[in-house]
């Protein structure tokens, strides 16, 4: 046994000897500054964060004096362009300003929408509908724009001047680690001036959020008295039962026979006569509104809620469930928050998550007359001092999210966008309306004189009906 050991001792030991031997061999080709921060974590995580530049100057398109291309070539002896990576360019494309052919065009963005003519320098777009009267300037260098991506809702701009100082700058500002990333993967670390034109209909914004809840039925001429109705809405509403379960109690302890569906009707009709009080009322809000959105399944597919929420006043502002988690969204969701102000206070502040979209929707809104602050809380533990200021603010959304969830999970999901957008209206009503919140010493949000003298639920959401009709005559 002893031999045995002895001979695996030995057999381990000329490993050793042989990994040192490749150790040596290896350090030749490391530099000692990489080795020491190859376990460091780069201190400098700025560049890895959604960034909103200031804004890019905005010029008037000037359409330069007409050129005659065939004279600048024979003064200047200037080559056709010489394309290396093998593209020609496939559209019959001329110079605006020299009339020059596609033979001296560069293609800037390589999808053929931005264009530099290599003759008199001119740099175009065929596109007619994206910058037709401006042209946007660097504000650090003055250098014209780049087209680089064309997105749904925005197209991206980007100063390609590799001497601009906001550029020379950020990248002096490197550690070793990230220039190593900067070289593999220069997308992941944003160096350059980059700004976001959106190309979204403002009227359009402004009137969506009050147009997307929709009635299948006239609730004014159900078959149902008002009480069984406000009934209803307690049960699926209050006591988050489904459909089928609200309409399994109204016949097994109240004998009233109701479909599922016609409760579904019911319910979706109510939502579209109190979304004006919800949207409509003059709620005295606070400057600190906190941001978050969660996920529901409708159909088995995941879709998203943005919540609103002061945090102070407790009162939902926004709501909407959207199919898609991106910047529109973002925009609409806010746009529900900030008409809610009679006048948006100088001191508003919206604490969020480091989701990026979040940023994109301060930009436009500030670009067109709303601005307001934004505060990020990163992670799950205070990195630094805004997560540390503002956590608390983020927590009571989340504790909010907990409880849509905790009404919402007994009915597995929703069969569709419409059906998820009018619960979402019933359940922000009740929260803002009715239900008792325990930071408030058990009072409602929003406390109704209406409501005051009145006994139980189902008579409370009938005056919260009531209520509904009348905002829609002044806000319809």
């Amino acid at each position: 046994m002893s031999k045995i050991i002895s001979v695996i001792i030995n057999f381990l030991n000329r490993i050793n000897k042989f990994l040192w031997k490749i150790i040596i061999f290896l350090s030749k080709f490391i530099k000692v500054d990489d080795i020491h921060h190859l376990n460091e974590k780069p201190p400098d995580e700025r560049y890895r964060l959604f960034k909103v530049d200031s804004q890019p100057i905005i010029e008037p398109f000037v359409t330069l004096e007409h050129k005659d291309y065939k004279q600048l070539i024979k003064d200047h002896n200037i080559k056709p362009i010489k394309r290396r990576n093998g593209k020609s360019i496939t559209i019959d494309v001329h110079c605006p300003c020299c009339n020059a052919p596609k033979d001296y065009l560069y293609d800037n963005t390589g999808k053929l929408t931005q264009f530099e003519c290599k003759v008199c320098s001119l740099i175009f777009s065929t596109n007619p509908n994206k910058n037709k009267d401006v042209i946007f300037k660097c504000p650090h260098c003055n250098y014209q724009l780049n087209l680089i991506h064309q997105r749904n809702d925005f197209d991206v701009f980007r100063c390609q001047n590799n001497n601009c100082p906001y550029y020379l700058k950020n990248k002096s500002s490197l550690n070793v680690h990230d220039s190593h990333l900067y070289k593999q993967h220069p997308e992941k670390i944003k160096l350059r001036y980059i700004y976001r034109k959106f190309n979204i209909d403002f009227p359009t914004i402004t009137k969506d959020y009050r147009e997307f809840i929709k009635s299948p039925i006239d609730i004014s001429r159900a078959y149902s008295s008002q009480y069984i109705i406000g009934l209803c809405l307690t049960y699926h509403v209050n006591y988050g039962l489904s459909y089928g379960q609200t309409s399994s109690i109204l016949r097994d302890v109240h004998e009233v026979f109701l479909s599922y569906k016609t409760v579904e009707n019911y319910f979706k009709a109510v939502s579209s006569i109190v979304h004006p009080l919800l949207e409509f009322y003059p709620y005295d809000l606070s400057d600190t509104i906190a941001a978050d959105e969660t996920y529901i399944k409708i159909l088995g597919k995941t879709n998203y809620i943005f919540f609103y929420f002061d945090s102070i006043k407790k009162i939902v502002t926004s709501y909407r469930v959207f199919q898609k988690r991106d910047s529109l969204s973002s925009i609409k969701a806010a746009y529900s928050t900030l008409s809610k102000y009679r006048r948006l206070p100088d001191s508003l502040k919206v604490i969020s998550d480091g989701n990026p979209i979040y940023n994109v929707a301060v930009q436009y809104w500030t670009e067109h007359g709303l601005p307001f602050k934004l505060y990020q809380v990163i992670g799950l533990t205070n990195q630094n001092d805004i997560s540390k200021e503002y956590r608390s603010q983020k927590q009571i959304i989340e504790r909010h999210n907990r409880t849509l969830k905790y009404y919402y999970r007994p009915k597995g999901g929703f069969t569709s966008l419409d059906n998820a957008n009018s619960y979402m209206v019933l359940f922000s009503t009740y929260f803002n309306f009715l239900r008792p919140n325990s930071s408030l010493d058990w009072k409602t949000p929003v406390e109704l004189d209406e409501l005051k003298h009145v006994s139980n639920m189902p008579n409370k959401w009938i005056e919260l009906i009531n209520l509904g009709y009348k905002y829609i005559d002044i806000y319809g």
